[in-house]
């Protein structure tokens, strides 16, 4: 589902840090790209604040969802249900989730997105704040610059001294000097 990383902490908990992207399915027909930016920034933020999961990285595009997390206290795919759950809450405010625990949280996962690995090494460098440096110009990689510096939904703002929408854990020593 997602590239991993694990790492452990002063404490002696193990931190498992997961690259991934969460891929939109029919349900963006339904809500706007604004307001949908906004709801994914605010079940993210739920998770963050929940300890489901820490933000190291993210960029919420028109259909893609690129997450950098790390987990220590719970499943990667649990964390994911949680924020699916809470994503469907603020998109389909129906009375069915008065009985949330009766229903199978996979489900509504498996029902707004499909997960696949973040392999790219630009995306994963540039949303943690890293500069990248060829030796040679390419202009793929700064068209993908320009447009993650220029993002409002993107965690480079974080790294760049700002505030963004969604709580970002922000490292010093980070675990990607080697991408």
């Amino acid at each position: 589902m997602s590239e991993e990383l694990i790492t452990q902490n002063k404490s002696g908990t193990h931190k498992i840090t997961h690259h991934l992207i969460l891929v939109m399915k029919s349900w963006i027909r339904d809500v706007q790209q604004d307001k949908r930016n906004i709801l994914i920034a605010e079940a993210l933020n739920y998770c963050v604040y929940h300890d489901f999961f820490k933000i190291k990285g993210y960029l919420i595009t028109e259909k893609r969802l690129c997450l950098i997390v790390t987990t220590a206290y719970t499943t990667l795919q649990k964390a994911l249900e949680v924020f699916a759950v809470e994503l469907d809450k603020k998109i389909y405010v129906t009375e069915h989730h008065k009985e949330v625990k009766l229903i199978d949280t996979s489900y509504i996962f498996q029902k707004l997105f499909f997960s696949v690995p973040l392999y790219n090494p630009y995306i994963i460098k540039l949303i943690t704040g890293k500069q990248i440096r060829l030796p040679y110009y390419e202009p793929n990689v700064v068209k993908l610059e320009k447009m993650i510096h220029d993002y409002n939904y993107c965690s480079a703002i974080d790294y760049r001294g700002a505030v963004g929408p969604v709580v970002v854990e922000i490292d010093k020593k980070q675990d990607y000097e080697n991408i």
